[in-house]
């Protein structure tokens, strides 16, 4: 059976290496993905600082993690980057990724159909991917949420494409598990 995609703010003291987490940005507009590595630490894919400030709102430098949160641009240009950074600088709130849920579920929330590896899996493959890459950023085809689904499902999955590509129509989604009017 599959899991709720109910969407619960965690307690940082209840999370575990390998957990996949987010964070909302611009007031709910976008979700942020990484790994819990442990130590209130996360690896994240971040599109670099030339979004830096209006993507993550926290500008760094961070004494814990050089302020690998988008920082304040530089005039450097690069085109993603997986790092790690503190929770503090990662986001707000943070909420814990469900997995597991129906392909219906999965496509009105944040959380994926797939079923994921282990935690320590994902841990690993975060460490991995902190070293040698995750490509080009882009927020439909290759952003954070592919990014930490890679680690923990080995797919990347984003309902982000799907959103772009039919818009409204998924707002038909809403209905399909309601039943008939009761008319």
């Amino acid at each position: 059976m599959a899991e709720t995609s109910e969407i619960i703010e965690i307690d940082i003291t209840k999370l575990q290496p390998g957990d996949h987490i987010f964070t909302y940005l611009l007031e709910g507009v976008f979700t942020h993905h990484g790994i819990y590595v442990g130590d209130e630490m996360v690896i994240h894919f971040i599109p670099g600082p030339t979004i830096g400030n209006e993507e993550f709102p926290k500008s760094g430098p961070c004494e814990r993690c050089q302020g690998y949160n988008g920082g304040s641009g530089d005039g450097v240009i690069m085109t993603g980057k997986v790092v790690k950074s503190c929770l503090h600088c990662f986001g707000d709130k943070k909420f814990l990724y469900k997995y597991g849920v129906s392909w219906v579920e999965a496509l009105k929330s944040t959380c994926c159909p797939y079923q994921s590896k282990s935690l320590q899996e994902g841990l690993e493959t975060a460490n991995e991917k902190l070293n040698t890459g995750f490509g080009v950023y882009d927020t439909v085809k290759n952003n954070s949420e592919h990014f930490a689904t890679f680690c923990r499902a080995g797919k990347r999955y984003s309902v982000q494409p799907l959103i772009d590509k039919f818009g409204d129509k998924l707002d038909a989604i809403e209905n399909i598990d309601a039943g008939p009017d009761e008319n």
